[in-house]
């Protein structure tokens, strides 16, 4: 907890290191310290990595002080910004690519994201998003963390609200079978448990 405050305050200083104090800068600060965890979470789910995610919320922040107009959801333009960048890291380097479900890169996923959230079953739906192919992780991101309707949705990306219910469906079918795996690999970790003390 004291570490990820001491990175927060760390990225905040940076960030005034590289503009000037005004009155845009102030809004940016307090828009820091309310979504920073959010953004983290956000930013944790598209790269897997907290170094990597760190840089895209640091310099989404600088962009804000640079373009930010205070207009709808800060929110909801952040968590542009971190796509398109992310997408524009992706199309340099083949580094972030879509896995198939694997139960220990969950389990590193969920420790990453619990750094943020302080409910362990949220934590644990957080994880299992991030783990979801790209096109869904994104439906899913602006439902759950953004709380957009399947018709901001379906402006947002193009598609039609009957696709962003399908796609939703398909996540949602996705998020119960990661589960169900989850759940089996623990408890066949609990028999081999159980099994080496009865030796």
């Amino acid at each position: 907890m004291r570490k990820r405050s001491e990175q927060s305050k760390k990225n905040r200083k940076n960030l005034n290191a590289k503009s000037g104090k005004n009155a845009d800068q102030q809004l940016i600060e307090q828009l820091y310290v309310k979504y920073y965890d959010s953004l983290m979470i956000i930013a944790c789910s598209y790269t897997h990595d907290q170094a990597t995610a760190e840089d895209l919320v640091q310099t989404m922040f600088l962009k804000a002080l640079l373009s930010y107009e205070a207009k709808g959801s800060f929110l909801s333009w952040a968590n542009r910004v971190l796509r398109n960048d992310f997408y524009n890291l992706v199309s340099k380097n083949k580094r972030f690519i879509d896995e198939p479900f694997d139960f220990i890169q969950l389990r590193s996923q969920d420790d990453l994201l619990s750094s943020y959230i302080h409910s362990e079953e949220r934590a644990r739906l957080a994880a299992m998003i991030s783990m979801l192919p790209m096109k869904y992780r994104d439906v899913m991101i602006e439902s759950v963390y953004l709380q957009k309707d399947n018709q901001e949705i379906a402006a947002a990306y193009g598609l039609s609200p009957a696709n962003v219910r399908q796609i939703k469906s398909r996540a949602k079918k996705l998020l119960l079978e990661m589960k169900e795996k989850e759940e089996a690999a623990q408890e066949a970790n609990r028999k081999s448990k159980d099994t080496e003390r009865e030796r």
